[in-house]
This record gives structure tokens, C-alpha cells and sequence, in this order.
């Protein structure tokens, strides 16, 4: 369901009456940003001992560069030359309840100050795993890791020993982490070496032989799936998806109607495991997941950004008989910092903090998002540029694609899409104090406000105008 579906226009037009649609940057405060210069001078200096002056690739590609921050609380964040930013990038994620969230911080701080970890257990790392089991209808054991790239090669290697297989349909655009074994066909298929049509590999460096257990198709496309069981009959261990499809410039597009339950029913019938990447999803679209959301069971979940409230903390979840091979049969699972205590206390009171009062905070994080959605989506109404609003629970995207119809998935949400508009469109934001991510995707957090809102849509209305006149 899109976000903007669960506020009506007159709770949006209520909650905006107090500020002036046509409120101009004196309501707010001038915000131009010219100076980038520390930033710039820091970037050259890391270049020397750091590849690129970055430590994730995803972040090479923000305008004018790579900038760099000093501090954050609530919905904003610094960077090192002052400027202030209402922030929708909380890194990647992570941050639903904003920056520097006090119970949580003060959680991890106690936790740290009793001790760092010990190559064994704490109380709170049950505590955890009892709160995701009462949440999540689907988990009945749960293990922790520390990033949802190694939650995802978990619940594979596990489909994998469970079924006695070793090929996984995955979708084209969906993001599941840059392990080897999963990262083929995010881009789409190749023709292989052999004349047969094999996933591309996400990266240089990436064994050939990873691309034959792969089978790569488009998302919302049943027939596909059907296809895939036929030509691999018997070989499939397990179906991965993104319960909403929502990374890279192709983020938040929503399965078609009954097509998550079409998965389910093609998995029974197959005796293949259906796996939910849930990194995004999970604990953001509702306390439940895409699992409660949904209505349509997985037999292993991956989590970690919306779980982790800001920590390094990743789970792996699902039924019992599947999670019990971990240590009732030789299927591996081990890691030095797996359920590092600091991580595992601050998510505990992250997600304690989400479900408090019924979902309160989430139920808020959903509303404010709606009034984002329906505002983007009239100052899209209004210009004469080809810009587009998708929306989620809690995360709204915005392309500028000139190809009509109806994004389904990867191909179609890049037919027509403008990198130019979008580049420009990202640093129009940035140098009027919003910061989203330059692929267009916003996240909202319990910290945004109604007003941060408003001047978020007057900022947004002014670098639509600046850029149709450019």
C-alpha cells in the first residue's frame, strides 16, 4: 500500500495549515550552500590511504563529492564545513528513530562500559531474539550476525542444506548483499561463455562458476517464475526476494497483487524455501514485517538495517526445523562479533521503542511519510519536469524518468530515467539543506516532524523551479 494511502488530504492539508505552501527561505532560515571546502580538502587527503576516500562504493557518486559529516541529532545532521541538513539519508536505513536516539545511545553506552564481549552469551541477546519471535509470525529461531550481507549468504546457506540444492532464484534489481555467491543478475543476464544466458556478475573478481547457480528474472513477472521451476526442475533450493523491491534508482516498487503469495504457492509446490530479504523492510513497513504486512509467510528472514536502530547488527530468522540444522547438522554458522553485546542492547531498545504504546512511533514514522508522498507527488503535478513519486512505509523515492507506464520492476523503473535530472536534482536538494541519497530514495524517521515536513516541500518546490529553468 502506498504511503500516502494512510493519511487522508485533509489530515495532510490539517497538518500543513500552519505553514504556508508558498513560505518563502525567510520562514526558515537562508540556506545556500557554496561552501564545501573541508569536506573537499578531507576527501583529497583520505585518497592518499583509502581507495577513493571512501569505505563503501555506494557512496562514490554523491555531487558535487563524497562529503563528509561531524554530528547529527534527530532529523539532522552537520557536515565538517557547518552546513545543517534535514536528513533523509539516516544512514541508509538504519536511523528510524533519528540521530543520537537517547534511550538507545545510553543503552549501548552502559552495555559498553560493562563490557565489550566475552566469546559467549548475554541476557539481552535472548531478550532480542524473544521480541523478534513475538514480532515476526514466521520466526521461531533467530540468530544474530552483523550485516545483512551475511544474513542473506546465512538463510542460502541454509536453503541450501535444508533442500539439498544448490540454485536460487533471485530478481533482477533486487540488492541482497555483495557476497559472491548471491551478487549475479542484479543488473540483469549475460550470454555465458558456453552460449547459455547466465546472470551478470555484480563485480570484476566474482568466480564464473557462482553464475550457473543463479537463475536471474524480473520481479512481478509470474510466468518467469513458473519458467525458472520448469527449466531447473528439481534444482531449486530457494526463491530470495525483497518483499518490496527497493534498492539502486529502481527502490520501492511494491509487488503486484498476490504476487508475494504466488511465490509461497510455487515454493510448496516445488519443495523450494521461500527467503525474505527483509534488510529494508523489516520492522519499517510494520512491527511485523513484510511477513504481517503482507499476510504470506517466508521460511527464513534477513534483517539488519531496520532492526539495528543504528548499531552493526544483523538476524536471521524462520522455522524452527530449518534454523535447527545449525547445530544439528554440519551447516555453519560462526563469527567472532555475533551478538556483540553493545549492538545487541541498542537494538534491543530500538525495536522495545518501535513496538512501545502499539507501534506508536512507527504508526507516526507512516503518517509523516504520507504527508511527504502526497506533498512530492503534488509539486510533481505542478512542474513541467518528468518527476516521479513512488512510495512505502516510511520511504519515498522520486526519479525524473521520461518513459510512461507503470514501474514493475527493474527494467521498467529505468526505462526513460534522466541520471542527469536525477544527479542535479540531488545536489539542488543538498544545497538547500535536504539530504537524500542521489538514487532519489527518502526515509523518514520518528525524529521528522510536520515541520521539518513543510519546509522539507518548500525547499523541494524551489529546486524543481531552479531546475526547469535551467
Amino acid at each position: 500500500m502506498p504511503a500516502a494511502d494512510s493519511a487522508s488530504a485533509c489530515e495532510i492539508a490539517s497538518a500543513l495549515a500552519d505553514f504556508p505552501p508558498q513560505a518563502t527561505k525567510a520562514n526558515y532560515g537562508e540556506v545556500t550552500m557554496t561552501s564545501y571546502n573541508r569536506s573537499e580538502s578531507l576527501l583529497a587527503r583520505a585518497r592518499a590511504v583509502i581507495p577513493g576516500g571512501i569505505s563503501s562504493g555506494n557512496r562514490a557518486n554523491w555531487t558535487p563529492f563524497p562529503l563528509y559529516y561531524a554530528r547529527g541529532d534527530g532529523a539532522r545532521v552537520w557536515d565538517v564545513d557547518g552546513n545543517e541538513y534535514i536528513d533523509y539519508v539516516l544512514g541508509r536505513g538504519p536511523l528510524i528513530l533519528g540521530h543520537g536516539e537517547p534511550e538507545v545511545t545510553d543503552a549501548i553506552c552502559r552495555q559498553l562500559r560493562l563490557g565489550q564481549f566475552f566469546a559467549g552469551q548475554t541476557e539481552a541477546e535472548t531478550d532480542l531474539a524473544e521480541l523478534i519471535c513475538a514480532l515476526v509470525a514466521n520466526a521461531e529461531m533467530v540468530r544474530f550476525c552483523n550485516s545483512g550481507s551475511e544474513a542473506v549468504h546465512a538463510c542460502i546457506r541454509l536453503a541450501r542444506s535444508a533442500t539439498g540444492r544448490e540454485k536460487v532464484i533471485r530478481f533482477i534489481g533486487h540488492y541482497h548483499g555483495w557476497y559472491d555467491g548471491i551478487a549475479w543478475g542484479f543488473e540483469g543476464v549475460n550470454a555465458g561463455p558456453d552460449g547459455r544466458v547466465l546472470p551478470a556478475p555484480m563485480s570484476l573478481g566474482q568466480p564464473l562458476s557462482d553464475a550457473y547457480n543463479i537463475v536471474a528474472i524480473e520481479w512481478n513477472d509470474p510466468d518467469a517464475v513458473t519458467n525458472a521451476f520448469k527449466s531447473s526442475a528439481g534444482e531449486i533450493a530457494a526463491v530470495i526476494t525483497e518483499p518490496i523491491m527497493f534498492n539502486g534508482f529502481w527502490s520501492n516498487i511494491s509487488p503486484s497483487e498476490g504476487f508475494l503469495g504466488f511465490l509461497r504457492e510455487q515454493c510448496n509446490a516445488n519443495s523450494a524455501l521461500l527467503v525474505f530479504d527483509e534488510v529494508q523492510t523489516g520492522f519499517r513497513i510494520s512491527l511485523g514485517g513484510a511477513v504481517q504486512h503482507f499476510g504470506v509467510a517466508a521460511d527464513l528472514s534477513a534483517f539488519a538495517k531496520a532492526l539495528s536502530g543504528g548499531v552493526c547488527l544483523a538476524a536471521f530468522a524462520g522455522r524452527k526445523e530449518i534454523m535447527k540444522r545449525l547445530v544439528e547438522t554440519n551447516t555453519v554458522h560462526t563469527g567472532t562479533y555475533n551478538a556483540y553485546p553493545p549492538a545487541v542492547a541498542g537494538a534491543l531498545r530500538h525495536l522495545s521503542l518501535l513496538a512501545a504504546n502499539s507501534g506508536e512511533k512507527l504508526q507516526n514514522i507512516h503518517h509523516h511519510t504520507a504527508l511527504l508522498e502526497r506533498g512530492l507527488r503534488d509539486l510533481a503535478r505542478q512542474t513541467g519536469l518528468p518527476f516521479h513519486v513512488r512510495g512505502s512505509r516510511g520511504a519515498i523515492t522520486t526519479a525524473f524518468r521520461a518513459a510512461p507506464g507503470h514501474v514493475i520492476n527493474r527494467r521498467s523503473a529505468a526505462d526513460g530515467l534522466d541520471f542527469s535530472l536525477q544527479s542535479a536534482w540531488h545536489l539542488a536538494l543538498q544545497d538547500r539543506g535536504v539530504r537524500i541519497t542521489p538514487e532519489g530514495l527518502w526515509y523518514v524517521s520518528a525524529a521528522h516532524s510536520a515541520r521539518d515536513i513543510a519546509i522539507t516541500l518548500d525547499a523541494a518546490r524551489d529546486a524543481l523551479q531552479n531546475l526547469q529553468q535551467s
